[in-house]
């Protein structure tokens, strides 16, 4: 052998261990992810984030979005909002970087795969990033955060609209379009929240059959009594016939505690992969992410002020049906990306093969094989589904209770001058 020839089995075996060395780092984090969320289905969010933040996910740079959407959400679920929020806004800021990924990494992913590029998260995830700021601006009581993340969930939806068209690709949300819709009655904004509350009548309406989720019968008396407030009579009578067609009625405009329920975990990905003959005789591989389910128990909640009145939260968004449309949608797009690199790897092994002799046209093959990897990364510890019901706010400190058979929980709502108050719980 040539020492020409010993350079090319050289750089060929210090890219197979680069390759083998970034593979064994997704293993890793993997494995401290599944402990991370063991942890925190326990209630141990310190521990969980313990785990996280001595695994290679934290001291990855393709993978730092990823660290800091698991962060904020285990800050978030420990009560650490002002901590959560900072991870959050990095994380924020670093999608924005990542929008116009570079040629090179490109270029990077279609020799090997996917994993080589830094992670810029499913757009519903990069969404849910806002939504979790509103909720610890909530819990620290800054409703005008709050607003200021309600107007960054209404402009990324509106680009996702105005981008992707009628494509199916995830472009909006009748579950955020209703939360920003309490937040700005929360502060007074009515006719904003009307904006809101139509828009998410309209999604809800349109989504169904790919969702499974109705709108709530509450989304009729917010949307009716901010058209009123807003003075937008023609308006508030064209949705009034509507109501009183679904046999709804019109409540009055009296102050109201949104509680809000996250239970379940969004399932989490693995590989499936099929091998394909070719004319060479070696086999060519394609491998594609798919969800794989998480048991969910099927939650039967009720709600009350000081156990009086209970009632039922309303199912208002199934992020786990949203998590494999988009994947779904996605994956269209990785199988058109994974041929072509399919494709291109036959070449080149096919002409080392011609350079340096079958030996080193198998070491090709192989190699093409043992890097085609399904990118599995996604947001792990986003809830399955959200709960929420409306409750008359009452005037003295009181008991919001939440509970399923024998279970229950209790959080604290304190009297405040705003129309809508909120509560937040998490479930597993």
């Amino acid at each position: 052998m040539t020492r020409k020839e010993m350079g090319r089995w050289g750089k060929a075996l210090l890219a197979g261990v680069l390759v083998l060395a970034a593979l064994t780092g997704c293993a890793d984090y993997q494995r401290a992810l599944e402990r991370s969320s063991a942890l925190a289905l326990s209630g141990e969010y310190g521990g969980a984030l313990a785990v996280l933040e001595k695994s290679s996910l934290a001291r990855s740079d393709k993978n730092r979005l990823l660290f800091l959407m698991e962060k904020g959400l285990l800050l978030h679920l420990g009560g650490e909002y002002a901590l959560s929020n900072e991870a959050f806004e990095e994380a924020d800021q670093l999608v924005e970087q990542l929008f116009t990924r570079s040629l090179s990494a490109e270029t990077l992913s279609f020799v090997t795969n996917d994993h080589l590029i830094a992670y810029s998260g499913a757009d519903y995830e990069t969404v849910y990033l806002n939504y979790y700021k509103a909720l610890n601006f909530i819990n620290m009581g800054d409703l005008e955060g709050a607003r200021i993340e309600s107007r960054k969930i209404d402009q990324k939806l509106n680009y996702f609209a105005d981008t992707f068209g009628s494509g199916d690709r995830f472009k909006e949300s009748a579950y955020l379009r209703l939360l920003t819709g309490l937040i700005y009655e929360a502060l007074g904004e009515n006719n904003d929240a009307f904006i809101a509350y139509r828009k998410s009548l309209e999604l809800y309406q349109n989504n169904y059959p790919k969702y499974g989720v109705r709108e709530p019968d509450f989304l009729w008396n917010r949307l009716l009594i901010s058209a009123r407030r807003s003075g937008l009579l023609e308006e508030y009578r064209h949705y009034l016939d509507q109501a009183e067609g679904l046999e709804l009625t019109e409540e009055d405009g009296r102050p109201l505690v949104a509680v809000i329920v996250a239970s379940g975990m969004v399932p989490i990905k693995q590989e499936v992969f099929a091998l394909f003959p070719t004319s060479q005789g070696f086999p060519v591989k394609l491998a594609l992410p798919e969800f794989v389910d998480r048991k969910q128990p099927v939650r039967r909640l009720e709600v009350s002020v000081d156990g009086e009145n209970w009632v039922r939260p309303e199912r208002v968004e199934d992020v786990e049906k949203v998590a494999r449309a988009s994947l779904e949608d996605r994956n269209g797009r990785i199988l058109a990306k994974a041929i072509a690199r399919a494709t291109a790897k036959q070449v080149a092994a096919r002409q080392v093969e011609k350079n340096n002799g079958p030996l080193a046209g198998l070491a090709m093959q192989i190699t093409a094989l043992v890097t085609e990897r399904a990118d599995l990364r996604s947001w792990s510890m986003l809830p399955a589904e959200i709960h929420l019901a409306l409750l008359p706010a009452p005037e003295d400190s009181r008991q919001i209770l939440i509970r399923e058979g024998q279970d229950r929980w209790a959080c604290r709502v304190r009297p405040a001058e705003t129309a809508v108050r909120f509560v937040t719980l998490r479930l597993y």
